[in-house]
């Protein structure tokens, strides 16, 4: 049973199709790397923590080709992508923006900047790729390639700091996307979480009028999951992860959930897909993702903040005081994720 999965409910016909009239403001690309009193300002990483991610990644992209056929070499802080900022003035605007890009680009851009087309607001200016050829994993805030993840067949990550996701096999990135996670008041907590069950399409039991659409149960005494709802270019939600449509169906596929003793309903086989969360969000400041047209890596998270993540997660503990009727009584049991360190062979 669900105890905390308090979302309201997608609005229906939400709000028109937002703003009219098109203004394009073309802003000043940096092309250098911005760097202030030896660190780099496009992630906080200093110079030597950033040869140190290159020098991780390098002998894993040459025993593996493969990761670089779909996108560029996994430097994670070099990019071909740049932006361009477009002020939707108006809800002409907004279609002529989408009759520009056309669908695919038109959404790669709402991914970007971290919302629905439901939440472009008149006035709201975007980040939108100026690259026409650019794809999904083009424009990846996360390295492509994680050396130290290379045993683990899947893993999620959920980076709070700059609100995305990311999904990786064998340590290869195949996927990321936006998120709005908890809210100041209810923030999702960082740790280690895994895919536990899931549901096409659960009603809420906080309010029989929430719809929750591809739910992933992270949490089961919490009711801390992924799932389909609004995203408004920040973090809004009850401490759930909210997600785009097309990425919460493709989670919903992709991950594994939990194996189950049959005699004995307590206990548990085989945990899901481990999912790390991490990062500080800075609530009251101007999001990274706003930053993008000036500084093209704003949103980038380090190899090295990665694996600092991943190291320090741990099972979540829940004080008795919040423990709540699980699903058919189940007991979570968890155990602390071990990726391999880069020596290791």
């Amino acid at each position: 049973m669900v105890t905390r999965a308090k979302e309201w409910r997608s609005r229906a016909g939400a709000r028109g199709r937002l703003g009219a009239g098109l203004v394009l403001v073309a802003m000043v690309i940096l092309t250098g790397c911005a760097t202030e009193g030896g660190i780099d300002l496009r992630g906080g990483q200093t110079a030597a923590q950033l040869e140190e991610d290159r020098a991780k990644c390098l002998p894993f992209v040459q025993a593996h080709p493969e990761t670089t056929a779909v996108a560029p070499p996994p430097d994670t802080l070099v990019h071909a992508a740049r932006y361009r900022s477009v002020r939707i003035a108006n809800r002409r605007a907004l279609k002529s923006l989408w009759n520009d890009l056309g669908p695919e680009r038109f959404l790669l851009t709402l991914k970007v900047n971290r919302r629905d087309s439901t939440h472009v607001r008149d006035g709201d200016s975007l980040a939108v790729p100026a690259d026409t050829a650019a794809l999904l994993l083009d424009l990846s805030p996360f390295p492509h390639a994680l050396p130290a993840a290379r045993d683990r067949p899947k893993l999620l990550l959920v980076a709070r700091r700059v609100q995305a996701w990311a999904a990786y096999e064998s340590g290869h990135l195949v996927r990321w996307g936006p998120t709005s996670t908890g809210r100041e008041s209810l923030q999702t907590p960082e740790g280690l979480y895994h895919t536990n069950w899931k549901d096409a399409e659960r009603t809420s039991t906080f309010n029989e009028e929430w719809l929750l659409k591809w739910y992933v149960n992270l949490e089961n005494y919490l009711g801390i999951s992924f799932h389909l709802f609004e995203l408004p270019g920040y973090p809004a939600s009850h401490s759930c992860v909210r997600l785009l449509v097309d990425d919460a169906k493709w989670i919903y596929d992709w991950c594994d959930t939990w194996k189950i003793d049959p005699g004995d309903r307590r206990a548990i086989l085989a945990e899901g897909t481990p999912v790390v969360v991490f990062g500080r969000f800075e609530y009251g400041r101007k999001p990274p993702w706003r930053k993008l047209a000036v500084d093209s890596t704003a949103t980038d998270v380090p190899l090295h903040e990665i694996e600092a993540a991943v190291r320090a997660a741990a099972p979540l503990t829940v004080p008795d005081s919040l423990k709540r009727a699980t699903l058919d009584g189940l007991a979570v049991k968890r155990d602390s994720i071990r990726l391999r360190a880069p020596a290791e062979r």
